[in-house]
């Protein structure tokens, strides 16, 4: 599998990109100029891809966009203790909005990052970032109420 992610602030050159022992490069590719690429609807000026996935802080540090070549599907479960939003994927994983301050359907539309929940646990802590390649698709809830 390739795992593709988009330079959107300057062309790919040395120094620019993660250079990591857990992924190795397999290609790169610049455009002439920054244009719109579809798949991420955004300009950017060119791309690279890996072998495996970025790490999250990989990706936001040489401001990358991944291309998602994958789709979890959530339901909303409720509120933690601590006021985080919870989700579950198809798979019986949870997943949480840390952001507690914005309205749900604001850090949904935002697309915020989501994190693993320690143990698996409803109240777990937050753990590990959702993978940028991972596209978070939210189900609806036919008349479920906040807490």
């Amino acid at each position: 599998m390739r795992y593709r992610y988009y330079s959107t602030q300057r062309p790919v050159m040395p120094g620019g990109y993660p250079k990591t022992k857990y992924s190795e490069v397999l290609e790169i590719h610049n455009f002439d100029h920054k244009e719109y690429v579809k798949e991420i609807d955004r300009q950017a000026w060119g791309w690279i891809e890996y072998d495996k996935p970025l790490g999250h802080f990989d990706v936001i540090n040489y401001e990358l966009t991944a291309v998602k070549i994958a789709t979890l599907h959530l339901k909303y479960l409720g509120r933690d203790s601590w006021g985080r939003y919870v989700y579950e994927d198809e798979n019986g994983k949870l997943w949480k909005h840390t952001d507690c301050c914005s309205p749900r359907e604001c850090c949904e539309e935002r697309g915020d990052t989501l994190n693993s929940a320690c143990g698996n646990e409803f109240d777990g802590e937050p753990d590990c970032f959702m993978g940028a390649h991972i596209r978070a698709e939210y189900l609806s809830e036919e008349g479920k109420q906040d807490e």
